[in-house]
């Protein structure tokens, strides 16, 4: 099985976007976009219907790009799943939080991401887990219920809210797939923006429910780099910056993982400008760490 994942997109800075077009030709069996799959220009949005007149120009823009399209189609085409989450940038705007706003716009954002990939759902909500022969994949909605940590930092259901982590520990329970991919559009570890360790309670409930289980891991995005982490004990591959620009060098990213897996073994390549991959790792099961 082979997946591939990405995030962080921007059409204002790179278009087109021929990075597309080298995922196509992975031919992998999932995609999965973790966030900031397109960048609002008004970061401050308050009434609904001028949220979704953006969201939809924006979308459609990112939809009619033809590299983009072309990796659509085929995905179609093969009959091979599309998974996506919104992050902040394709949600509310930069750094907002569903909780800490009128809740027609975290409506508005959420059906809108439904509109634009139909997503599958839980219920209402665009928290899901696919079951495929190997692996369970988890993609959370870490937007939709969050609040900024400086009032919710101390809250044990920061982020998802108590539904979402009732639901989440359930399929944990379930799971008895050889893998378990969780996806999160905040990175869980600290890499210098938002991440779940500014939720201190948050933070060690995930620890407590995934350390020392063999093939768990967490795929994020947000952070514009590759990057690799598993210091807490939870094993972390961040990938983003799928197609943007640099703010320090002004390079043109194109950020992606190839994730493999088999029976016994998962083999992630993050690709990036530099040929090749810029981290490929082979971690089997009966050593699961970094």
């Amino acid at each position: 099985m082979k997946i591939a994942a990405t995030s962080c997109c921007k059409l204002q800075q790179v278009n087109p976007q021929p990075v597309w077009r080298e995922i196509m030709e992975e031919s992998p069996d999932v995609l999965i976009l973790a966030g900031d799959n397109i960048y609002l220009d008004d970061n401050q949005h308050d009434q609904p219907r001028k949220l979704r007149a953006e969201l939809q120009a924006r979308y459609h823009a990112q939809l009619h790009e033809v590299h983009y399209a072309a990796l659509l189609a085929d995905l179609h085409g093969r009959g091979a799943t599309l998974l996506a989450t919104y992050d902040d940038h394709d949600f509310l705007g930069d750094n907002r939080y569903g909780e800490d706003h009128d809740p027609a716009l975290r409506e508005t954002a959420r059906e809108e991401l439904v509109r634009t990939f139909a997503v599958p759902m839980t219920g209402r909500d665009v928290y899901s887990v696919t079951h495929t022969a190997l692996a369970d994949i988890v993609v959370l909605d870490a937007r939709f219920y969050r609040a900024d940590p400086a009032r919710s930092r101390e809250d044990d259901n920061a982020i998802l809210g108590p539904g979402q982590w009732d639901w989440f520990e359930r399929v944990l329970r379930r799971s008895s797939a050889r893998y378990l991919l969780v996806v999160s559009s905040s990175t869980y570890h600290d890499f210098g923006g938002e991440c779940w360790e500014q939720y201190p309670l948050a933070f060690a409930r995930m620890r407590r429910l995934l350390t020392g289980r063999a093939g768990a891991m967490i795929i994020s995005g947000d952070a514009h780099r590759n990057a690799l982490y598993d210091d807490s004990g939870v094993m972390e591959i961040v990938t983003s910056g799928v197609s943007q620009k640099s703010m320090v060098f002004g390079t043109t990213r194109k950020n992606y993982g190839i994730f493999s897996f088999d029976e016994h073994c998962m083999r992630a390549e993050l690709r990036s400008l530099k040929a090749g991959s810029r981290f490929d790792i082979s971690i089997s099961l009966d050593n699961w760490q970094l």
